[in-house]
């Protein structure tokens, strides 16, 4: 084939007659056929080169060239150095069999380096010369990659079709299976190919086709994906859920030919969705329905138009077990879950035929019918009764438990107009409980609309609400109320007082909020927002400039407020003697240790205490050593009369007395008038607040916003 070496690439044609490789000047290459393959070569979409006995390339066709790219030289060079050795080693004994006259194909993962593998089908072909001696060999690469990636898919799909246990199946617009998996036919005893073209009433029976299958094929027929579940029964007898979706099939051209069936058992997952949906009905430690539950029966009681059986009225009990802490802290846990239980049996065997619920901690809540025609209250009445005839057993011991009862008659409040939801409904009982549990316990509060201490009461929740709504949107606003020195040199303060907003921007009186806040455990993250605030204006302040900060009882005791004023303080240190905070006589006594450990920080950080509403306590004089405080505030109660009243003015008289022995000064609140400033004054009080000494006003400090 030494003759090759002297044509250029594209001068060499492959025959396939023969399989001679035959040059320009034989006596094939100018005829029609020899140059058609010729351009069958070089036209190939297969890739293809030509070497010679001695593996040397010697033409390519066009599409090995582009492969290859336009930079990369084909012609002339060796197999070795074209492929590489390591594709040289792996194919030398196949190219070795082709130059000997055989045909080689294989399948393997490309032939050089590549980004990208591809899968190529290779054939070595030999080609003889005129002599019939191999004078070289065809090497033809055709990339099978796409037809294998799609045979794998193919095979993938049906693996995971035969071995998914979802039942699967195409049933045509006829209602006649086209196609079904083994899990969906295997129902039946069936193969998939025993059920194609047979009809759907035919496989699942006629009673089950008409009344489960054929409105939900038919709405999917109509292009709509339907979803449902269908109870049924296996052979064995056991009960079987399952969950079936049909979606629309169509045709090439877009329309509906049939419906895709999935049929999913959902067995295991229906029962434990029962027993969530029962678990969240439920209460797990009495077994009675919960909150959830009661409102659905409250929703069910109160809708338009419910009908209840018989006549009687139809009322609302919430009931709490007045005493059930004391038997937690005497007893344990397991007592006070015992004890609910007890209450729960009890509630039920009081009125078999009402809903009883435990709507959250020691709370239960009855709806029950006034059929024996006693009243709603007298029913109450009987609960209060029976609960605390009956006591508590726990340990060889009996304790005794009583319930307060708050009643609303559904009835009444129902029939009266007011469209009221079921959490209004419930609230009202749980507001006439509350009063009922304020008046000692044991006894039953009717909830009316007009009563005085029900209006109370849901004021006070309206402004726990204002409260957390001041919070969230920061509608507060500091005032300042000044405190006046009685004597010559004496430095002013002013007391920053805490003023709440509503909607529109204005100040509303702190009296009735302050209490809801502290009865609702909010003071502590109210003094937060008043700490942070003042700090934020203390580097506007001017110089000499005194101010005192009342902190609630709530805070005293409270250690992680003690570390966030700490912390608070660290970061933004006022100057020595600035601020003071004010801190009532009870809650010190109240929260001994703690609060010794809060005026210790405080006045580690240069800040003054003082203990307010002094006189008001029950040992003032006894604990007042306890405290490390700079001022005595006399409470307003000693001050109010102490023009007229001696032994008012022997008091004040004495708190001074024993304040200077022991390097404390004194402050007055509630001076109204002069006179009174100036008997403070004869008596040595030294600071004074009140009317006669300042209002009230909008704190503002030059440079701030505020």
């Amino acid at each position: 084939m030494d003759h090759l070496a002297e044509r250029g690439q594209g001068e060499v044609a492959i025959l396939a007659t023969g399989r001679r490789l035959v040059g320009p000047d034989g006596d094939l290459w100018n005829t029609f056929g020899g140059r058609a393959f010729h351009a069958a070569f070089e036209e190939s979409r297969f890739r293809m080169i030509v070497l010679d006995r001695h593996l040397v390339v010697r033409g390519a066709n066009r599409a090995f060239r582009e492969a290859e790219g336009a930079g990369v030289s084909v012609v002339g060079r060796s197999f070795i150095g074209f492929f590489g050795e390591a594709t040289y080693a792996a194919r030398r004994p196949l190219l070795h069999r082709a130059l000997s006259g055989e045909v080689i194909t294989f399948v393997d993962w490309g032939l050089r380096e590549s980004p990208q593998e591809r899968l190529l089908r290779v054939s070595y072909l030999p080609v003889e010369d005129e002599a019939g001696e191999v004078d070289g060999l065809v090497i033809v690469l055709e990339d099978t990659t796409r037809v294998h990636d799609l045979e794998r898919k193919v095979s993938m799909q049906e693996e995971v079709i035969s071995q998914t246990s979802d039942g699967l199946a195409i049933i045509g617009t006829d209602c006649r299976y086209l196609w079904a998996n083994l899990a969906y036919t295997e129902r039946w005893g069936l193969g998939p190919d025993d059920i194609i073209g047979r009809p759907v009433a035919e496989v699942v029976g006629t009673r089950g086709y008409l009344e489960s299958v054929l409105v939900p094929l038919s709405r999917c027929f109509s292009g709509e994906t339907v979803e449902f579940e269908d109870p049924n029964q296996k052979d064995d007898g056991s009960a079987v859920i399952y969950s079936i979706r049909l979606e629309p099939f169509r045709d090439e051209a877009g329309v509906i030919c049939g419906a895709i069936v999935n049929r999913r058992d959902v067995t295991e997952i229906a029962v434990v969705r029962e027993r969530l949906l029962k678990r969240e009905r439920e209460d797990p430690v009495t077994g009675l329905p919960n909150r959830q539950a009661l409102l659905e029966e409250l929703a069910r009681c109160i809708a338009p138009g419910a009908e209840r059986e018989g006549d009687g009225n139809l009322g609302l009990m919430v009931i709490d077990i007045d005493d059930f802490r004391i038997v937690n802290d005497l007893t344990d846990q397991a007592a006070g879950d015992e004890l609910l239980r007890h209450i729960a049996t009890l509630l039920r065997g009081l009125a078999p035929q009402a809903h009883v619920a435990r709507i959250g901690g020691e709370q239960f809540a009855v709806v029950a019918s006034d059929e024996g025609g006693h009243g709603l209250e007298a029913i109450a009445e009987h609960v209060v009764a029976s609960v605390e005839a009956t006591g508590f057993d726990w340990g060889g011991n009996r304790y005794s438990v009583g319930v307060s009862v708050g009643l609303v008659d559904l009835t009444s409040e129902v029939s009266g107009g007011a469209a009221l939801t079921v959490l209004e409904v419930l609230n009202r009982a749980d507001r006439a409980c509350m009063i009922a549990r304020e008046a000692g316990g044991s006894r039953v509060a009717l909830f009316r609309a007009d009563d005085r201490e029900i209006i109370a009461r849901h004021q006070e929740v309206m402004n726990v609400r204002l409260i957390h709504d001041a919070l969230r949107a920061d509608r507060f606003e500091l005032h300042t109320m000044p405190i006046q020195p009685l004597y010559e040199g004496g430095t002013p303060h002013d007391e920053i007082l805490l003023r709440v907003l509503d909607e529109s921007g204005k100040a509303l009186p702190p009296g009735a909020f302050i209490a809801a806040a502290e009865r609702h455990g909010l003071m502590s993250r109210v003094d937060r927002w008043v700490v942070e605030a003042v700090l934020n204006r203390i580097p506007s302040m001017p110089e000499g400039y005194r101010i005192t900060v009342n902190l609630s009882g709530q805070s005293v005791g409270d250690p992680r407020f003690r570390d966030f004023l700490v912390n608070a303080l660290d970061e933004a240190p006022p100057p020595p003697g600035l601020l003071s905070f004010e801190i009532t006589e009870t809650s010190a006594v109240r929260s001994m240790t703690a609060a010794r450990e809060l005026i210790a920080a405080c006045r580690a950080r240069g800040c003054g205490i003082i203990l307010d509403d002094f006189g008001s306590g029950l040992s003032s004089f006894g604990y007042l050593r306890q405290f490390d405080v700079d001022m005595l505030k006399i409470d307003g109660s000693i001050v109010g009369g102490l023009l007229e009243d001696r032994v008012q003015q022997v008091i004040v008289a004495g708190i001074v007395a024993v304040a200077e022995a022991m390097s404390i000064r004194v402050v007055a609140e509630y001076v109204e008038d002069a006179e009174t400033a100036g008997l403070l004054r004869e008596l040595g009080v030294s600071f004074a607040q009140g009317y006669a000494i300042g209002r009230p006003r909008r704190w503002n400090v030059p440079g701030t916003a505020g």
